[in-house]
C-alpha cells in the first residue's frame, strides 16, 4: 500500500502542467445546436446578414436584494453582471484582505451571463459569444425593489426579460419572451465564464481555487463539465436540457428551464481561459416565451436535491473519490447532525473520529489481541533471527510456523486500519466538495478544507503514527520493520502536508485513540510496555 501510493503521488507530480494554448476561434455555440429542429411549419428563410454593431448607450444598473445574495442587472444586454454572496462564511481573501464571492466571471468584451442572442438565420452572428447583439442596449421596461424588465432587439426578434425574485435563497426568475422571427430558427441563452489561464486544476490531494470554473451541463441523463484550459472542440450535449451553467467548485451558477427542453453546447471562448455553457430552443410560430429558474450560489446537497433532476450532480467528486461519493454523503449528515450539537466543525470531525471507533471496537479489540499474542511472542522471533541470520526465506517460514502453532494471525491488526481506509477517503471527498466545511475554523486552522497552514497537524500525525508503529509487534525481517518504523510516518507525513486539515485532523485523533487503546490492553493484561526509543 505505501509503494502503490507513493507511486501515485509520484506520477501526479511528474505529469506535465499544461501550458496556455494560444487563442484559437471558439466554434458557433449555435452551429452545434441545430440538432432540435424548429418550428416544423415554418418555411425557411434566407440567411440573414451579421448584425451590425449597435451604438453606445450609457448603461444602466438595477440591484436586487435577495436571499443571501445580491444580483447587478445592466442594461447592457439586459444581463447579471455581478452576483454578490452575503455574509461572513461567504469571502475569500483577496489582496490581504476579506471580499464577498462574485460568482460572474467574464473576460473584458464577453457576454455577461444570461445574455441572449438570434441563431443565424434569424439575423445573429455565427459565433454566439461575439455577437453584438449580447452586449447591446436594452431599455428598461419597468422597475421596483423585486423585479426589472428589459426590452430590446437580439437579430430580427423583439426580447422581453424579465428578472424577479423569489424569495428563496439564491434563487432568481428568468423569463425570456421573443417574437417577430419570420422563419425557423433558435434563441440562445448564453452562460459565458473566465479564468485566467494560469489557474491550476488542483492537485491528487487538494481540490481546485474558486477561480477555476467549468461550463456544464445537465442533459438527458449526462452530466457534462467541459475543462477550458485544453483545446477540445465544442461539445454538445445529447438530450433536453435539465440545467446548465457555470461549475465554480464549492458553488454553482445555473438556469434550469421550468421543463427540460432544448439542446446544450459547451464551448471555448477566443480567449484563453474564456468559455461558455448555451442553451438553444426553437422558435416556435414565430416567437417563444420561456421560464427558468437560475439558481446561483453554495452546492448544499439538500438545496441542490430539492430542485430534483440530478441538479445534485453539480457537486464533483472528483475520479478518486468518486466510488466513495455516496459514503461521503453519508458522513457529511452525520458530521451535519454533531456539528447541530456542539457548533463547530473540527469537534465535530473529533466526534465523528469517537464515534467510527466504537463502532469498530470489536475488531479493534479483536486486532489487539492478536497484537499482543505476537508480541509475547517476540522472544522466540528474535531467536529464530539468530538462528537464520540473513536467510529471509528461511526466517519468514519459520515465524509463519511459530504463528501458526500458536494460532496467531500476523494479518489481524491490519482490518482495522484497511476498513478506516474507505472513512479517509469519503472524508476527503467530503472535505473537498462540502461548502458546509467551507472557511470553517478550528482553533488555530482558519479553513478545514485547506491544509494547516503552520503544518502542526501534520507533524502531530506523523509523531502519533510513529508512536503506534513503536508500540506495535515488529515484522521479523528487520529491514522491513525498520521501513514499517520510519519510512511509513515520515512518508505520510510528507503525503498529509498539502491534504485538507479536517482529515489531518481525523487521522490524529484516530492515532491517539488507538494509542489509549493499545495502553490500556496491555496493562490490563500484565504486559511489559516497551519503551520508546527517542
Amino acid at each position: 500500500m505505501v509503494l502503490m501510493t507513493a507511486l501515485v503521488a509520484v506520477w501526479s507530480f511528474l505529469q506535465p502542467k499544461q501550458k496556455p494554448q494560444p487563442p484559437k476561434p471558439a466554434a458557433s455555440a449555435e452551429t452545434q445546436a441545430k440538432q432540435e429542429p424548429a418550428a416544423p411549419s415554418a418555411p425557411s428563410a434566407p440567411a440573414a446578414p451579421a448584425p451590425a454593431p449597435v451604438p453606445d448607450a450609457p448603461e444602466e444598473v438595477v440591484a436586487l436584494n435577495g436571499d443571501g445574495f445580491r444580483a447587478t442587472l445592466t442594461s447592457h444586454g439586459g444581463a447579471l453582471k455581478h452576483l454578490v454572496l452575503e455574509g461572513s462564511k461567504y469571502q475569500r481573501g483577496e489582496h490581504g484582505k476579506e471580499e464577498p464571492i462574485d460568482l460572474v466571471h467574464v473576460a473584458g468584451g464577453e457576454p455577461y451571463p444570461l445574455s441572449v442572442v438570434a441563431s443565424p438565420e434569424l439575423g445573429g452572428a455565427k459565433d454566439a459569444l461575439t455577437d453584438p447583439a449580447a452586449r447591446a442596449p436594452m431599455r428598461i421596461v419597468s422597475r421596483d425593489a423585486k423585479s426589472v424588465v428589459f426590452e430590446g432587439r437580439a437579430g430580427a426578434l423583439t426580447v422581453r426579460k424579465t428578472f424577479r425574485l423569489t424569495g428563496k435563497p439564491f434563487e432568481l426568475a428568468f423569463d425570456v419572451e421573443a417574437t417577430g422571427a419570420q422563419g425557423a430558427g433558435a434563441l440562445t441563452i448564453l452562460y459565458p465564464g473566465f479564468m485566467p489561464p494560469t489557474t491550476k486544476s488542483g492537485g491528487f490531494f487538494s481540490g481546485p481555487p474558486l477561480d477555476f470554473v467549468r461550463p456544464i451541463c445537465r442533459a438527458g441523463t449526462d452530466t457534462e463539465r467541459f475543462d477550458l484550459s485544453g483545446d477540445k472542440p465544442p461539445a454538445t450535449v445529447p438530450g433536453q436540457v435539465a440545467w446548465m451553467g457555470m461549475d465554480q467548485h464549492y458553488f454553482v451558477a445555473a438556469v434550469l428551464p421550468a421543463e427540460p427542453v432544448g439542446t446544450c453546447v459547451l464551448a471555448r471562448g477566443q480567449l484563453a481561459g474564456t468559455g461558455v455553457a448555451a442553451l438553444s430552443v426553437p422558435l416556435e410560430n414565430g416567437g417563444r416565451e420561456l421560464s427558468t429558474t437560475v439558481y446561483a450560489g453554495p452546492k448544499e446537497l439538500d438545496t441542490l436535491r430539492s430542485y430534483g433532476r440530478s441538479f445534485d450532480s453539480a457537486i464533483d467528486y472528483g475520479a478518486m473519490a468518486r466510488p466513495f461519493a455516496l459514503f461521503a454523503r453519508g458522513l457529511l449528515y452525520v458530521m451535519r447532525w454533531l456539528e447541530g450539537l456542539v457548533r463547530n466543525w473540527g469537534v465535530a470531525i473529533i466526534l465523528l473520529t469517537l464515534l467510527v471507533r466504537i463502532v469498530l471496537f470489536p475488531l479493534t479489540y479483536k486486532s489487539m489481541q492478536s497484537m499482543n499474542e505476537m508480541r509475547k511472542l517476540q522472544p522466540e522471533v528474535e531467536k529464530l533471527k539468530a538462528k537464520f541470520g540473513d536467510d529471509r526465506e528461511k526466517l519468514n517460514m519459520a515465524t509463519m510456523q511459530l504463528y501458526q502453532q500458536h494460532k496467531v494471525n500476523p494479518l489481524g491488526g491490519c482490518l482495522p486500519m484497511l476498513l478506516q481506509m474507505p472513512i479517509w477517503f469519503a472524508l476527503y471527498a467530503a472535505l473537498q466538495t462540502s461548502v458546509e466545511l467551507y472557511r470553517e475554523r478550528f482553533v488555530w486552522i482558519q479553513d478545514l478544507t485547506l491544509k494547516d497552514p503552520y503544518y502542526v497537524l501534520p507533524i502531530l500525525m506523523g509523531a502519533s503514527s510513529f508512536l503506534t508503529q513503536k508500540l506495535s509487534p515488529q515484522p521479523a525481517d528487520n529491514a522491513q520493520a525498520k521501513m514499517m518504523l520510519y519510512f511509513f510516518p515520515a512518508f505520510f507525513t510528507i503525503l498529509m502536508l498539502n491534504v485538507p486539515s479536517g482529515l489531518t485532523l481525523y487521522i490524529f485523533v484516530n492515532n491517539l485513540v488507538s494509542i489509549i487503546q493499545q495502553q490500556v490492553m496491555m496493562r490490563r493484561q500484565a504486559l511489559p510496555v516497551p519503551a520508546v526509543s527517542k
